[in-house]
C-alpha cells in the first residue's frame, strides 16, 4: 500500500534538524506582544495600536495593529527568511500580488505591511483562475524589471544555470538540466526562476480594490523555478472535480504565455517530470497527466 503525500512537494523538501535555529523566538502570545510593543516603540513609532498577536512560532510571529486591524507587523528569528521577504516585496514591487509594503528593519528583522482581512474562497473556477494568474505574474516578474534589477539578479539567470553544477540537494543532475533548459526556452536566457511560493488557502486575501493578493512570501527563491508552485496549485485545489489539474495547467498555460512565456503543453509536462526526478517529488498531483 503507498502512502499519501504528507504535503505538495512531499520527497522534495528537505526537513531540518532540531535545533537549526540558534534563538527562536518566544511561541507565547503575551510575551510575543510584549515583545512586539518594544519592536514598536523603538523601530516604528507613529504605527496604530493596540497590538494584538495572530501567531507566535518559533521561526516567525505576526501580530495585526489597530481596531478595526490597519497594519501587520511580522516579524522573523531568522535571517536568511527575513532577507528572502524583503527581497520578495523588491521583487515584486509594481506586480499588485502581495500586500503594501510600509517599512522594514534590519535589526529587527520586522516588516510592516498593510492588513487583508478578506479571505478567498477558491472553490470557484473564477477565483482559482485569479489565483493562477497571480502565481503566473510572480513566475514572469524578471521580464519586466528595470535593468538594474536584472543586472542584480543576473548570477539567477536561468542561461547561465543551464551550464553550472546543479545545487547539492538536488538528487538527478541531468534531470535538474533539462528542466532548466526547458525553463530557459520558454522564457528566455535572462529569466530568473522566481518560484516556491507558501501558497495555501489562508495565504490567498482580497485588497479593498478586489484584486487577489498573497500574503505570505517568505519562501519565494530566484533558483527553484515556478512548476513547485503548479504543483503546489494542484494539491490545494484538491478532489475538487472543477479544479481538475488538467485544468489548471491549461489556466497556467494560458495566463504564463499572456505574460510572455512560450511554453506549449508537451514542454510543460515534461518539465514537470523533470522537476520530480531531479528533486525526488514523490507526487506531481495528476498535473502531468
Amino acid at each position: 500500500m503507498t502512502t499519501a503525500p504528507a504535503g505538495p512537494l512531499d520527497g522534495a523538501a528537505r526537513t531540518r534538524p532540531d535545533g537549526w535555529l540558534a534563538t527562536p523566538l518566544t511561541t507565547d502570545r503575551a510575551t510575543a506582544e510584549r515583545e512586539a510593543h518594544a519592536i514598536l516603540d523603538r523601530h516604528h513609532t507613529g504605527e496604530p495600536g493596540p497590538v494584538y498577536c495572530l501567531t507566535a512560532r518559533y521561526r516567525t510571529a505576526v501580530f495585526a495593529l489597530g481596531t478595526p486591524p490597519r497594519r501587520i507587523l511580522k516579524r522573523h528569528a531568522d535571517e536568511a527568511a527575513y532577507q528572502g521577504e524583503v527581497l520578495a516585496y523588491e521583487l515584486l514591487a509594481g506586480e499588485h500580488v502581495l500586500p503594501d509594503l510600509h517599512r522594514v528593519c534590519d535589526t529587527s528583522r520586522t516588516l510592516l505591511v498593510d492588513y487583508l482581512g478578506q479571505a478567498v474562497t477558491l472553490t470557484s473556477t473564477d477565483a482559482f483562475d485569479e489565483l493562477i494568474r497571480a502565481v503566473a505574474t510572480i513566475h514572469t516578474a524578471s521580464a519586466r524589471w528595470h535593468p538594474v534589477v536584472g543586472e542584480a539578479m543576473a548570477r539567477w539567470r536561468t542561461g547561465a544555470a543551464v551550464n553550472a553544477p546543479a545545487p547539492q540537494w538536488i538528487r538527478h543532475a541531468d534531470d535538474w538540466r533539462r528542466l532548466l533548459q526547458l525553463v530557459s526556452d520558454a522564457h528566455g536566457p535572462d529569466h530568473v526562476p522566481l518560484g516556491h511560493l507558501d501558497l495555501k488557502p489562508e495565504h490567498i486575501r482580497r485588497r479593498d480594490d478586489g484584486r487577489l493578493t498573497l500574503i505570505d512570501a517568505e519562501t519565494l527563491r530566484p533558483d527553484i523555478t515556478g512548476l513547485a508552485d503548479l504543483v503546489t496549485l494542484a494539491f490545494i485545489a484538491g478532489d475538487e472535480p472543477k479544479l481538475a489539474p488538467r485544468w489548471i495547467r491549461h489556466a497556467y498555460l494560458h495566463h504564463v504565455n499572456e505574460l510572455g512565456a512560450q511554453w506549449n503543453d508537451h514542454s510543460l509536462v515534461h518539465a514537470l517530470t523533470a522537476f520530480a526526478s531531479a528533486t525526488g517529488l514523490r507526487s506531481l498531483h495528476g498535473t502531468h497527466e
